[in-house]
């Protein structure tokens, strides 16, 4: 039997009546050192301070929010050691259906009431997984994933392992798509499907099959979700990740559109939608979204020099290049030089294009880094217009011609082309779309090499 006498428990809950019960029960099965959260932001501040060992967390915390958000803040912020323990505490019998839904789920649940043999039979059982998975939880956080892999592998096969059979298999998936192996990632989540029609487990395959740029096969595996389990809204998520993949920037924005309002304080999506939004010329919503982001997004180090970027250039796409100004001047050198060339390029490029005079000098001193290094996508853009603004051809051209060779092509292509019509230069767009078909052919026919 466990011995909870030494473990600290958390128990959140915005009742008093609810959290004083709550605390009875855990003293009952052994608990010593019991706190107490009120509420949402007052459970984060705890627990980043002082990761408690047991968590029993309400799943209606008050102020719209959940206590499935929650979690799912807490894992975002790699805030919960995968060692502790978060049980939802719900009066809720259909939260059955919410959690066999869920990517992120917590390591059990239990319905209200219930009596402290209950909660220590739940307690018991799952401090033996967590006691069965502890070398793979240490590889796992050290990265070392061919020894978290190795080790799930022993398990699998294992007396001890058949009552974690799924688990097991999930967390393989997960591992194989973190390590970039999204082929292996897909055929481990299907073979969790070959079992069970896991809601969680298909969007698994609908990933894996995204990170392989086979966009067809993942659209139709995620919609199949989507339709299925409308309440696990991080399905729309991916579907929206996969359209805008697609170049199908409007439904990708009207997904998440939908999305957003049943979850206004999720912040990650409202940067999903800014982007969305962006790619479908809807300007407003993306500023209204980012505004919100920076505003509101309120747990400490969450709001990024990323995110103010994001939203400069949602000012300039609105073409009020005054407040896009004042965001980026308000940010300090500090905050820029620890950015790395991405970062400081598309400070460069979006301060150019809003005060040629502050930017450019910044901007051409870049432009040596800017031919020779390799760029993420959306920096790539910013970089472009900035170039096209200040009429330095080449340099637009040559990441325009990056831009459109990548596996972003189709994603990026309507933004390309506006920028190049904004400009007057339709005809040069046409030419390097032409150029780059082109190598795109003769790379096709080229047959590959024998052995010597």
């Amino acid at each position: 039997m466990a011995d909870f006498s030494q473990k600290r428990f958390l128990v959140i809950d915005d009742q008093p009546l609810a959290r004083d019960a709550l605390r009875t029960i855990a003293q009952t099965v052994g608990a010593f050192a019991v706190e107490f959260a009120s509420n949402y932001q007052d459970a984060i501040y705890r627990i980043r301070n002082n990761t408690p060992d047991i968590i029993l967390c309400d799943y209606v915390l008050g102020e719209g929010r959940s206590g499935q958000q929650l979690l799912e803040e807490l894992r975002r912020f790699n805030l919960l050691p995968d060692e502790c323990i978060f049980m939802m505490v719900t009066g809720e019998q259909a939260y059955e259906q919410v959690v066999s839904a869920v990517e992120l789920v917590p390591d059990d649940y239990i319905i209200k009431p219930f009596s402290p043999d209950k909660l220590l039979l739940r307690l018991e059982r799952i401090v033996a997984k967590k006691n069965f998975f502890a070398a793979y939880y240490k590889e796992k956080r050290q990265q070392e994933y061919a020894r978290a892999l190795a080790i799930l592998n022993a398990q699998r096969d294992s007396e001890a392992g058949r009552p974690y059979r799924f688990e097991i298999l999930r967390q393989e998936a997960e591992v194989q798509l973190a390590s970039g192996d999204a082929e292996a990632a897909e055929a481990s989540y299907r073979n969790i499907l070959d079992n069970y029609e896991f809601p969680w487990a298909r969007a698994g395959v609908a990933r894996s099959l995204h990170k392989q740029n086979r966009l067809t096969e993942a659209r139709d595996e995620i919609e199949r979700v989507v339709a299925g389990t409308p309440h696990f809204f991080d399905a729309s998520d991916i579907k929206a990740n996969i359209c805008m993949a697609q170049g199908e920037h409007a439904e990708a924005q009207k997904v998440l559109d939908e999305v957003s309002k049943k979850t206004p304080r999720n912040y990650l999506r409202k940067r999903l939608l800014a982007e969305a939004a962006t790619l479908n010329g809807d300007m407003e919503t993306a500023r209204a979204a980012l505004a919100d982001v920076v505003a509101n997004d309120t747990m400490p180090g969450a709001v990024t020099t990323e995110d103010r970027l994001s939203l400069a250039r949602s000012h300039i796409d609105k073409g009020d290049k005054i407040s896009a100004e004042k965001v980026l001047v308000g940010l300090r050198d500090s905050e820029i030089m620890v950015l790395g060339l991405d970062g400081q390029a598309s400070f460069a490029a979006l301060l150019a294009i809003s005060s040629v005079d502050k930017g450019k000098p910044r901007f051409a001193g870049l432009r040596p880094a800017l031919l020779a290094s390799e760029l993420e996508p959306a920096t790539r853009l910013d970089v472009m217009r900035a170039a096209l603004s200040l009429t330095d051809n080449d340099l637009a051209d040559r990441h325009a011609e990056h831009l459109m060779a990548s596996p972003d092509a189709k994603k990026v292509f309507s933004a390309i082309r506006s920028q190049y019509a904004l400009h007057g230069r339709e005809n040069d767009f046409r030419e390097i779309q032409r150029q780059v078909a082109l190598k795109r052919i003769h790379h096709d026919d080229v047959p590959a090499a024998g052995p010597g």
